[in-house]
């Protein structure tokens, strides 16, 4: 053998022992973080904290480890007390409440409000302009008319007349906001707030801002459907969020028709098909297009819509309710939102996805 070839199988050899030695310790590296992992995970537990807030139920998953009594009853109480504000402050039946009062005002008298309800409301002026008054927390008056507010079901539609007039006490437009006094004033008699279609988005914000705050880097927050989440589950995995088939005529279980991963975003879900009433064989939805004074007559069932904040998720979802498919999509693609749609079709469902949901997770459209 000469010098030459010595040489290169000594070269070869030591390359081959180096490439060995690599593929051993990357084994031997997967084999212990799996362990590490393994051993992390099998210490984390799942603290699950529920009740009832704005005529509503409310739940809340933190995962982490050594949960002891008094972070559980610490973790209770900060929670509870965010709850009980925004009930308390944005519910309009809560007497002394701030929407209480601001709905008992009388047009032109300026009502101080709590910090938190100037924020609701500017959020939901914004949305209001965003999708051309599709969304309106002063839609009571209508929704009112139309028997939706107690749920009473009409036995004949209201008269033109009567939309007509119920249409001149409401218009987001007619609310004059002051930050510097932290005021809300009422330029139209009659005009009253409504915030439901957007305060359970801002408390599950809240709540999440307050888990922040403690420390918490993991959970799920669920305030009447309106979703939340941050991390990880107590698998290690991103939450799993389903989202809801709407239901068809006689159906009485509910089911999953798509299931996201969701970590650090927010989801909210409006639609028609469990509120509704029948006069003469025609169905009435619940949800009033401001701009009609009448209930929407479109096919989409309902909008799923993903946020990295809950209010404005929120109300998106009930926007895009009112404004129906074509108009929807337009504006989610143009503001770079994340929304589901699902729309009635020949006796079942169609489902729709914005550029940026595909984008996200993937799913185009698709019949159900």
């Amino acid at each position: 053998m000469t010098v030459e070839s010595h040489q290169k199988k000594n070269f070869l050899t030591t390359q081959f022992k180096r490439r060995m030695l690599a593929a051993a310790l990357l084994v031997g590296m997967a084999v212990f973080f799996r362990f590490l992992w393994s051993e992390q995970t099998a210490q984390l537990e799942t603290l699950v904290l529920s009740g009832n807030t704005m005529a509503t139920t409310w739940q809340v998953k933190v995962v982490g480890s050594d949960f002891s009594n008094e972070r559980k009853a610490h973790l209770a109480k900060i929670i509870s007390e965010k709850l009980d504000m925004v009930n308390s402050q944005m519910s309009p039946y809560h007497r002394g409440g701030d929407i209480y009062r601001l709905n008992e005002a009388a047009m032109g008298e300026a009502v101080r409000v709590h910090p938190e309800v100037l924020v609701v409301l500017h959020r939901a002026i914004d949305i209001s302009v965003m999708t051309g008054g599709a969304f309106d927390v002063t839609v009571g008056p209508l929704i009112r008319l139309w028997g939706f507010h107690d749920k009473k079901e009409l036995l004949t539609p209201p008269s033109d007349k009567a939309i007509k007039e119920a249409k001149a006490k409401i218009g987001y437009q007619h609310l004059r906001l002051d930050d510097a006094s932290s005021t809300v004033t009422k330029a139209v008699a009659g005009l009253d707030v409504d915030l439901s279609a957007i305060a359970k988005g801002r408390a599950v914000d809240m709540v999440a801002e307050t888990l922040d705050a403690a420390g918490e880097e993991n959970y799920m927050i669920e305030v009447g459907g309106e979703i939340r989440c941050l991390g990880k589950n107590d698998s290690g995995r991103a939450w799993r969020i389903g989202i809801e088939k709407p239901a068809g005529p006689g159906d009485v279980q509910r089911s999953v028709l798509e299931v996201v991963d969701l970590s650090s975003l927010s989801m909210a879900t409006s639609g028609d098909y469990r509120s509704y009433y029948m006069i003469n064989n025609e169905r009435f939805s619940h949800t009033i297009n401001p701009t009609t004074g009448k209930p929407v007559s479109h096919a989409l069932a309902s909008v799923s819509v993903l946020t990295s904040d809950c209010m404005t998720a929120d109300a998106l979802a009930t926007g895009f309710t009112v404004l129906g498919l074509k108009e929807s999509i337009r504006i989610a693609d143009k503001h770079g939102y994340a929304a589901y749609f699902v729309e009635r079709v020949d006796g079942g469902f169609k489902t729709i996805a914005s550029k940026m949901f595909e984008r996200r997770f993937g799913m185009k459209e698709s019949e159900k």
